[in-house]
């Protein structure tokens, strides 16, 4: 996933996400969702949100990982003229609350629902970055480890207190979140189905490098400078592991201890250690999370003769758009959605 890259798209998914105008700072209610907190020694406070429907029925859990960065999951803009709610995950997923268990945890020491006003009517993400700080807490926790550590204990929390199928227990990530969730799975056994849609499968840093090599064969820049520019990330790289603890300083907005902790362990590794079913879903145009690192799984899969992959590839970008093809109105995340249930054989 190239961060760089997808700073832009966050802003995008927020507006794609936009649920309504609200007169006031939304709460997990607003979306029928109750809340809780665990109180971690190691982890801190992790808060968690369950959807509020069917809650004493016995239903499968779907756990959701949203994408990368500090913001809420729901975030509230006053412009001039009005307020709107953004929010960092898909709200077609808590529209299967009748079929499951839905969770979501928010990201450490962030907070649900935050508010941020601007002085114009469109916001961009430069006002989110100047008007929404990272915390401090996110700061020196915000890595790969908390959130697995974060999903797998809220897992246990949620199978202890509500009425879990536990035939069907499935982490489903989107973007960063689709990096997490095979950690997820690997951490804790209750896990029985793992979807990562729009992940990776390799070090999210060899992105960059290969960005690199594309700009040169697309002629945008010589062989020379790509050469130039592959050298200086990888002296940026090795320093960024031999100091990944360091959370004072950033690269493409993000602390040395984070790029530190995702580039540590490739996705690749946690999902051929799994057993259980696997959907894994990537874009044709997707340049956040580019599709020749997701290409690798299956081939990967075979290599080690494992069959519990299900790999499907849309014509879509980050969001479901067929950038390729703008005319193109077919409702690609909803085939996704629907691929999704018949995988984990739900009604």
């Amino acid at each position: 996933m190239m961060f760089r890259l997808y700073r832009w798209a966050g802003c995008l998914l927020l507006l794609w996400l936009t649920t309504g105008l609200y007169a006031q700072p939304v709460t997990p209610a607003d979306y029928h969702l109750n809340a809780y907190t665990l109180h971690d020694a190691a982890l801190g406070d992790v808060r968690y949100y369950i959807s509020s429907e069917g809650l004493n029925t016995k239903k499968p859990l779907l756990l959701l990982l949203d994408g990368s960065g500090h913001l809420p999951l729901a975030l509230l803009v006053k412009e001039p003229r009005r307020m709107e709610v953004m929010n960092t995950f898909d709200a077609d997923l808590l529209k299967l609350a009748n079929r499951f268990h839905v969770v979501m945890i928010s990201k450490p020491g962030v907070p649900f629902c935050d508010t941020i006003q601007v002085q114009r009517d469109t916001v961009t993400m430069e006002d989110v970055d100047r008007l929404l700080p990272m915390p401090y807490i996110y700061r020196h926790k915000g890595g790969l480890e908390w959130r697995a550590q974060a999903a797998s204990r809220v897992i246990d929390a949620v199978c202890a207190k509500f009425p879990v199928d536990p035939a069907r227990v499935l982490v489903y990530g989107y973007s960063e979140g689709g990096q997490v969730a095979p950690k997820v799975a690997v951490l804790n056994k209750r896990v029985t189905h793992c979807a990562s849609i729009f992940g990776s499968g390799l070090n999210q840093l060899y992105d960059f490098i290969v960005d690199a090599r594309q700009e040169a064969i697309k002629g945008h820049i010589s062989y020379a400078a790509a050469q130039r520019r592959v050298d200086s990330l990888l002296q940026l790289f090795a320093d960024i592991y031999k100091n990944p603890q360091d959370t004072r300083q950033e690269w493409e907005s993000n602390t040395w201890q984070r790029w530190a902790s995702y580039g540590a362990e490739p996705p690749v590794q946690q999902f051929t250690q799994l057993n259980i079913p696997l959907f894994v879903v990537a874009g044709m145009h997707d340049a956040n999370s580019p599709i020749y690192s997701l290409d690798y799984l299956p081939l990967e899969f075979l290599r080690l003769g494992k069959k519990n992959l299900t790999y499907k590839v849309y014509p879509v970008d980050h969001f479901f758009r067929n950038t390729a093809n703008p005319q193109d109105a077919t409702d690609y995340k909803s085939q996704m959605l629907n691929a999704l249930l018949q995988w984990l054989k739900v009604r």
